[in-house]
């Protein structure tokens, strides 16, 4: 008993305790409230469930191809280094997506250009350095997500020019990235699926 209270301090407690902490601190000296810190966002500005449903089931669904990637990776169960590094790649990439729309990272803090031309480098260099594997997984799916998540990002970037209103150019794009991050998932979870059943150490 006292071994199992040792490590949940060790690696639940401790490490929770200073997160809650540091936000808690940071918002303070940020002028934010302290109850609009604690609080549920939607119960704070008072409004229905379906408010920001679709962008919210977004980041669980990047979080779900970050969480399954990165654990397939990291869970020792992955016998071949190749795959181990693939499952990585994949699972950091989805990470910083979801930080990105969690914390709106593009619209607020970095510029949209730099993070979206970062992303396609990143996704290039898996697509080309592990293009034999990924041919392997499904291509079909990883080609999919790509091209719906760049449709997505060409839609906000060119929706000035289109001959539709606002509100339509966002039912597209939004569209658009929904169904590639569900593809996104589906992909990285097929990838996982197979790197686990594999036995060959290499």
């Amino acid at each position: 008993m006292q071994k199992t209270l040792l490590r949940l301090g060790k690696i639940v407690f401790i490490p929770s305790l200073i997160v809650y902490s540091t936000i808690i601190g940071l918002s303070k000296l940020a002028g934010i409230q302290q109850v609009l810190v604690l609080r549920d966002l939607l119960q704070s500005c008072d409004y229905p469930i379906g408010v920001g449903m679709i962008s919210n089931i977004g980041i669980l669904l990047w979080t779900t191809a970050a969480a399954i990637s990165l654990f397939a990776s990291l869970s020792g169960l992955v016998r071949t280094q190749h795959f181990r590094q693939f499952l990585l790649l994949g699972g950091l990439l989805s990470s910083f997506l979801c930080l990105d729309d969690f914390f709106l990272l593009h619209d607020r803090y970095i510029g949209p250009d730099f993070l979206y031309i970062s992303y396609s480098i990143f996704a290039i260099i898996i697509l080309i350095r592990f293009r034999n594997l990924i041919l392997s997984i499904d291509i079909g799916f990883f080609l999919t997500a790509i091209s719906l998540l760049g449709l997505s990002i060409l839609t906000d970037k060119v929706q000035f020019f289109l001959p539709f209103g606002y509100n339509e150019v966002q039912l597209f794009e939004e569209g658009f990235k929904f169904i590639g991050i569900a593809c996104w998932v589906a992909f990285w979870w097929h990838a996982s699926l197979i790197g686990l059943s594999l036995r060959t150490k290499t």
